[in-house]
């Protein structure tokens, strides 16, 4: 044999095996193992279907051979086998796969098959194998097949049903479902489509709504647009629309209208988004011409989301230092949606954020800042700035914390005293002796004094240099006999305050001790003589006047007392004499 005869001929063999394996490819798809069918093959709107896969096992009943079984090593991407009612055509490859590896030349007698390659059997080529198990049927549509521990035996088949639910866009769209198998110890894989077909003569309204935005925040307006198309071979008519709650009412939208068959029609509703989230679950309802039975189709709900951008802020103020204070910064996103490019600077503008950040809903972050001691008092306030879901900017700020030019405060020393002057007198005024000493190394500003249930400054000074100190007398009208909390309020020169409290307890005058003794010896008449002291005497009229003001009230209570007393007492005379001759009567009659 010549050597081109030796190069050629193992050409030919892979060449006649590659014009072999195509038809065999091919007809994988021609439910040789697998084929699929729906019942009802048509449907006007949504329904349910029953989905019937067939597993043949084209295996010979003959027994296990040393040919190998039909394997499938990578199942192909797309469907292989149509399915098997006459309605749908076969899904053919025109693209055979090519092999992965050339033989070398001594191989004569021995050609390998692509590793790539599904190697199947042709319908009327059986082979001898096993049975087939551990039995799969996969799909996306929810759509359970019990296949658990069944097999298949050589030269017989198994039918397995299931319900699929198809929604008004599955109609008309092949569907495909996933087979597999185990033969011999090799997995076998094909993939089956069928379809249900819309019903020609059925009136179908497809209709289509969008909102822009989906998440918007309160005062945005946001734009719905719903999408009419008539899909089906007969005109609609009066197709009337309700979005409740995206206009807020259950009266219809827009006027309505009629669609010819393939015809469609777009409304645009815009409204302003309020302060809940809504929900847009359009209902349409439309006749078929020459029919007054209602059609109702419902759109499934659109949730418009409220953007609540919402940060919480925790301030936390350190004690002051003669360097400054130190503040320590927590911000959690309390909002329902991601804050992005966030930066935090001070009143004058500082970054308290090295760089920009975001929060996820429920995220913190903390910063700590560092504010010098000022020169004069400063206000601080933090702002965050930053966009929101929708990119639109976002802006927030504490309020103001004072930062003050640094004071030691072992240097501020002040002593304040509250005593009775004179005790309470009969209108209940008290008289009370202030004292304020200045015992620092700081002048002190501002001083005023309160009583706690007062509403008014009892006295005041601007200011009360270092050691000196103020006294001042004050009568206090006390309303009621109570015991009297004065409150001292001051202030250094950087503004920071200082609370004083001072307590004193109110006495009633001694009626006794406002009259001065007087030793008669001094009298040459041997006649007490009271001295004449007119502060006395009107303290005295005050006592008296009062004493028998009380005493007057006393004496008419007394007087209506003795009134009621008497009025009953007669009555009870009148009700005696009344019984007694009561008696009497009856004495006679008997």
């Amino acid at each position: 044999m010549s050597k081109f005869s030796k190069k050629i001929i193992p050409l030919l063999v892979i060449a006649a095996f590659i014009f072999a394996l195509i038809p065999t490819v091919i007809s994988a798809g021609n439910s040789a193992h697998v084929s699929i069918s729906v019942s009802p093959r048509e449907l006007a709107e949504s329904g349910s279907v029953t989905v019937t896969i067939t597993i043949t096992n084209t295996n010979s009943s003959s027994g296990p051979s040393n040919t190998t079984p039909p394997s499938v090593t990578n199942p192909p991407s797309t469907p292989t086998d149509p399915p098997s009612h006459p309605t749908e055509p076969p899904v053919e490859h025109t693209d055979p796969p090519a092999p992965t590896e050339e033989p070398g030349e001594g191989g004569d007698s021995a050609i390998d098959a692509p590793a790539n390659f599904s190697v199947l059997s042709a319908p009327e080529d059986t082979r001898s194998g096993g049975s087939y198990t551990n039995i799969h049927i996969s799909n996306s549509y929810g759509v359970s097949f019990s296949t658990q521990g069944v097999s298949i035996s050589p030269g017989s088949k198994k039918t397995f049903t299931a319900k699929m639910q198809v929604s008004s866009g599955m109609l008309g769209v092949e569907l495909p479902f996933t087979v597999s198998w185990t033969d011999n110890g090799n997995t076998v894989t094909e993939t089956v489509t069928c379809k249900v077909s819309r019903l020609s003569a059925s009136p179908y309204l497809s209709v289509v709504r969008t909102a822009s935005p989906v998440n918007a925040s309160e005062g945005t307006e946001v734009t719905v647009t719903y999408t009419f198309t008539n899909s089906g071979s007969v005109k609609l008519t009066n197709i009337s629309l309700v979005d409740r709650y995206v206009r807020g009412s259950s009266s219809a939208m827009l006027t309505p209208f009629s669609l010819e068959p393939g015809a469609t029609k777009e409304y645009i509703y815009t409204f302003t988004m309020g302060n809940k989230t809504i929900v847009s679950a359009p209902v349409i309802t439309f006749n078929a011409q020459g029919s007054s039975a209602a059609l109702v189709k419902n759109v499934s709900p659109l949730t418009i989301g409220l953007i609540q951008s919402q940060l919480t802020k925790e301030i936390v103020k350190g004690n002051p230092t003669p360097e400054g204070v130190q503040f320590t910064i927590y911000l959690t996103n309390n909002g329902n949606q991601k804050l992005n490019d966030l930066e935090v600077t001070d009143d004058l503008g500082h970054h308290v954020s090295s760089e920009k950040f975001s929060l996820a809903v429920g995220e913190s972050k903390m910063f700590e800042y560092f504010v010098s001691n000022p020169k004069e008092v400063r206000y601080v306030v933090f702002n965050i700035e930053g966009v929101d879901y929708n990119n639109t900017a976002f802006k927030d700020n504490t309020k103001s914390y004072i930062v003050r030019p640094y004071i030691d405060t072992s240097l501020f020393g002040l002593t304040f005293t509250a005593v009775t002057a004179s005790s309470v007198s009969a209108d209940n005024v008290i008289g009370i002796d202030f004292s304020l000493e200045n015992k620092g190394e700081l002048d002190i500003y501002n001083l005023s004094i309160t009583e706690k249930e007062l509403d008014y400054e009892i006295c005041t000074w601007e200011k009360l240099p270092v050691g000196e100190t103020e006294k001042k007398t004050v009568e206090v009208n006390l309303g009621d006999l109570r015991d009297l909390v004065f409150i001292l309020t001051s202030e250094d020169s950087s503004g920071n305050t200082y609370t004083y409290e001072a307590y004193v307890t109110a006495d009633q005058i001694d009626v006794g001790s406002m009259i001065p003794s007087h030793d008669p010896s001094e009298n040459s008449d041997g006649i007490d003589v009271i001295n004449d002291d007119s502060g006395l005497g009107k303290q005295l009229d005050s006592l008296v006047t009062s004493t028998g003001e009380k005493l007057m009230v006393g004496f008419r209570v007394l007087g209506i007392i003795a009134a009621v007393a008497a009025a009953a007492m007669l009555a009870l005379g009148i009700a005696e004499i009344v019984i007694r001759r009561n008696k009497r009567s009856r004495i006679n009659e008997d």
